[in-house]
């Protein structure tokens, strides 16, 4: 907010009560610091045609949750990251900037700021990953979000010189079906730990009546396996009953489960992979008692682990309303 016509005076904005963000611009002292928020001080402060909002920030804004803009330590801000043309400058501790030789990108306006477009938004944070597994997750999330495009995305990176080994994974891996940085860790494990073939993720399963039995996180059609991670909300007596009823009417089909929980090393999921697997009937599809429903997408989510409960209540509400459709017919056959 600027000082005159309608905003406060010059003299209020001199006040305890405001928090310069840039030249002419100011906030109440109290604004949380939210990404968002953080990202649009920057934002607002680039000049047209010099510098665009991009990484973590662009992200963001365009709708995607899981980039919070924090350190590994989840609380420490990251600096909110700038693409600028090589020889234009900006001074500022709260900034990381990139810098190209090439024009810079059409811009994408997101809330009034200019960004650079989401694919190459997430490309230039893939690439200070700390690892593939990140970089991994990273693609997944802005994938569950719906702000990137996968064959866009893939095309943005055949045109990038030098991009790092786990960049490279993360987006020769990549995959639209994860709700979670959960489901796509323990999906990154299944194929790039285990070995086993890419399974389908969040499916509905269904009896040959079309009968819904479960919406499962992981399925492997041709082994006739299922797996999924438990947060925290599946703690509780009742989340329990109703996970076992659920394990039991996928096993009354001829189903094996696993499941995974936060603490479990690479190595426990492997060997819980590989158990079911090894139990499994891999019956041929005209033999299978069951059949596979429809994608299940959720609302992308702050999915950061200090926000777990809270993302299971939503996703609980979620499931609710699966059981409350169980036993109505589908139209898959």
């Amino acid at each position: 907010m600027g000082a005159g016509g309608d905003g406060p005076s010059a003299g209020v904005l001199r006040g305890s009560g405001w928090l310069p963000v840039g030249r002419g611009w100011h906030v109440p002292a109290d604004t949380p610091r939210t990404p968002e928020q953080r990202a649009y001080e920057v934002g607002v402060r680039l000049r047209p045609g010099a510098a665009l909002l991009t990484g973590w920030a662009a992200l963001r804004l365009a709708g995607a949750n899981y980039f919070e803009g924090l350190a590994e330590d989840r609380r420490t801000p990251l600096p909110v990251p700038v693409l600028m043309a090589h020889g234009a400058r900006l001074r500022n501790p709260e900034v990381l900037v990139e810098r190209t030789r090439s024009p810079l990108p059409q811009a994408v306006s997101r809330v009034g700021v200019s960004c650079v477009p989401s694919e190459l938004a997430l490309l230039h944070e893939v690439r200070r990953a700390i690892d593939a597994r990140r970089a991994g997750v990273m693609v997944d999330m802005a994938l569950a979000a719906r702000v990137v495009d996968l064959e866009r995305l893939r095309e943005a990176a055949r045109g990038s010189r030098r991009l790092p080994g786990a960049a490279s994974y993360a987006i020769e891996r990549a995959c639209a079906e994860c709700r979670s940085p959960r489901e796509s860790d323990m999906l990154q494990v299944w194929e790039s730990v285990a070995r086993f073939p890419r399974p389908l993720m969040n499916r509905e399963v269904r009896d040959l009546a079309g009968r819904l039995l479960a919406v499962v996180d992981l399925l492997d059609v041709e082994a006739g396996v299922c797996g999924e991670f438990n947060g925290a909300a599946h703690r509780s007596a009742a989340r329990q009953s109703r996970d076992e009823r659920r394990h039991a009417a996928l096993r009354g089909v001829g189903l094996e489960t696993f499941v995974v929980v936060g603490a479990d090393s690479e190595r426990v999921q492997v060997e819980r992979m590989a158990a079911a697997r090894a139990r499994a009937a891999w019956s041929p599809p005209g033999e299978r008692r069951w059949q596979i429903g429809a994608f299940a997408p959720a609302p992308p989510l702050v999915v950061r682990d200090a926000h777990e409960v809270e993302r299971d209540a939503v996703m609980l509400e979620h499931y609710a309303a699966l059981d409350a459709r169980r036993g109505e017919p589908s139209g898959c056959g």
